[in-house]
């Protein structure tokens, strides 16, 4: 990015790699960095020479793909395939910050890898919701990048590869292809059930707002699957869903940057008071003082 593109960037943090990329196992990274963005702030289109994984921090804007416009906001992911125009433009009304990186796949890529390679080929773009967290993983492996503590390569692959294989699940589980975790109703098949519950929940934490919705996905009733869950784990299942969601309200404060409103609409809160309760009874304390907390120690 040249300088004259970087006017309208409230900050831009970029790694970029001598010609040929940095070799992490399979992968060929040749770029990784973050982006914040004015308002109406536009990043002129350029051809792909490889391919472009991005995700949406916060904010909202259009990514193009040739003459296609892809409307995205905070959550979303999005691939850009080799060979065609991208470009970006952030919405008039709101800023946008985005993680991403620029990557190729080597002649080492298993069977697995070269899968997902040629997935994320078979079209100009690719475009989904993030239901895994993807978040965490991306920023972390940034941390590595600037901290570059003993090791730091190891986990840099790991964070890597967790971010491609993230992404392509959430590429191909669409609405109507997602595995769902059918419990077998037989009277000897409870442990499982409570495992599919648990499953469930990691799985859709993002977009889980009631037990009504993990009863009616895993065809239970709600009682039924309260009174089981209390049952085998000493532990309500609104509990558990608080908990796990807690978990990664905490990792949020910590890795994104972003506010406790925003973290509340991430993890489908009606609102940030509900939110601000529900994590207070988990952790003692409210989110507010976490925030503070990490604000606190990334200073010293």
């Amino acid at each position: 990015m040249g300088r004259e593109d970087r006017a309208g960037c409230l900050f831009h943090f970029d790694n970029v790699f001598p010609k040929g990329g940095s070799t992490f196992g399979s992968i060929v990274l040749f770029q990784i960095g973050e982006i914040c963005c004015e308002r109406g702030y536009e990043i002129k289109p350029h051809l792909q020479y490889c391919l472009e994984l991005s995700y949406i921090v916060s904010g909202s804007g259009f990514f193009y793909s040739d003459d296609t416009c892809i409307p995205v906001s905070e959550g979303d992911i999005i691939c850009n395939a080799v060979g065609y125009k991208h470009a970006i433009r952030t919405d008039s009304a709101s800023l946008l910050r985005f993680v991403y990186m620029g990557f190729k796949f080597n002649e080492t890529a298993d069977e697995e890898m070269s899968a997902i390679h040629t997935f994320l080929q078979s079209a100009p773009y690719h475009h989904a919701k993030d239901t895994f967290g993807l978040m965490s993983p991306f920023l972390r492996n940034m941390d590595e990048f600037y901290a570059q503590k003993p090791f730091s390569r190891t986990m840099i692959r790991n964070y890597l590869e967790e971010v491609i294989v993230l992404s392509y699940r959430a590429f191909t589980e669409t609405s109507g292809r997602a595995p769902v975790y059918v419990a077998h109703k037989s009277p000897h098949s409870v442990g499982y059930t409570v495992y599919s519950v648990i499953r469930y929940v990691e799985s859709h934490i993002y977009e889980l707002k009631s037990i009504g919705t993990i009863a009616e996905k895993l065809g239970y009733s709600y009682t039924y699957l309260s009174h089981t869950f209390k049952d085998k784990t000493g532990m309500t299942l609104q509990r558990y869903i608080n908990q796990k969601k807690v978990e990664k309200a905490l990792e949020m404060l910590k890795y994104g940057n972003l506010s406790i409103q925003e973290i509340a609409t991430r993890l489908s809160y009606e609102t940030v008071q509900s939110f601000s309760k529900a994590f207070t009874r988990i952790m003692g304390r409210p989110p507010s003082h976490y925030l503070a907390t990490g604000k606190k120690t990334e200073s010293t």
